[in-house]
């Protein structure tokens, strides 16, 4: 099978055909599930593989079977159908914890090979200090936003991966007595070049420019994004430390739709750990910091 492509701005420009053979493609399993240590459930979307020049419909198969291992041993049951999400779901009596060990998730269903993929958990690494300062930082355009700093100590000897995230979070006393307490993200932004747009997350990076040493993440967020004058504000920061392949999926992932429709980008395979078919097992681990805002 070939497919022909043709380039050119006008007639009375160039243009150029090239054959492109496209190899025959052999539907595989497809198993899709990004776990936390915070994660309380845990979803899993299973479905299969289509060949770039296929047209018809995914499956998702409503008799796969799910399961999730920790060093071997089954974690609650296996997962069931969830109609409404087209997704398998599998709920935990607390959240899963950052635990090391080593985990493992299996897909099966009928007429497709079996397919699993194993991850270690991330060591989660403390938040050592969170600043935020109002009109304290500078944006790319050289106006004023909110500062907001991170830092921690990266563990040396190891390949680290990371991920921010970042939330306000207000408790507000109801009638009752009763404390309710809500959270609503805040989009951060960095002028920092260690830092990566990625797809989950707004900053992806590694450790190879400060291994083993204290590292300072300054952002920025504009104006607003935390309210000024509500009682009992906080700003919370939540450090992820990504699997190696966690990390990799979140950019690969961003890069693809970076490129997607852009006649002038290269191609860009999402990254895969999928044994036996296609998709991405990834863990993280989180810590968390807080700092009351006024």
């Amino acid at each position: 099978m070939a497919l022909s492509l043709l380039t050119g701005c006008d007639s009375g420009n160039f243009s150029q055909i090239v054959e492109v053979d496209i190899p025959e493609h052999e539907s595989r399993l497809v198993l899709n599930a990004r776990v936390s240590s915070t994660d309380s459930s845990i979803t899993a979307l299973v479905a299969n593989s289509l060949g770039i020049l296929d047209t018809s419909a995914y499956d998702f198969p409503e008799d796969a079977t799910v399961r999730l291992f920790r060093d071997g041993e089954l974690l609650g049951s296996d997962f069931t159908f969830w109609q409404d999400q087209l997704k398998y779901f599998l709920a935990l009596d607390e959240p899963l914890g950052a635990a090391p060990g080593l985990y493992r998730m299996e897909a099966s269903a009928p007429g497709y090979e079996p397919v699993f993929a194993e991850q270690r958990m991330p060591v989660p690494v403390p938040v050592q200090s969170l600043r935020f300062e109002r009109d304290g930082a500078v944006d790319g355009e050289g106006q004023r936003a909110d500062g907001i700093e991170v830092q921690f100590t990266d563990p040396a000897g190891e390949d680290n991966y990371y991920a921010l995230e970042f939330y306000y979070e207000i408790s507000d006393v109801q009638p009752t007595g009763d404390t309710f307490t809500y959270r609503n993200p805040i989009y951060a932004s960095t002028l920092d070049q260690v830092i990566q747009f990625g797809y989950h997350y707004e900053q992806v990076f590694t450790d190879k420019s400060f291994n083993g040493s204290s590292y300072t993440v300054s952002l920025y967020a504009y104006s607003g994004a935390v309210p000024e004058g509500a009682p009992n504000t906080r700003l919370v920061a939540r450090l992820y430390s990504l699997s190696r392949d966690a990390f990799l999926y979140d950019l690969s992932l961003q890069q693809y739709y970076d490129a997607r429709d852009n006649p002038f980008a290269e191609p860009v395979t999402v990254h895969s750990n999928i044994e036996g078919g296609y998709g991405i097992f990834a863990l993280s681990s989180a810590a968390e910091a807080g700092v009351k805002v006024e």
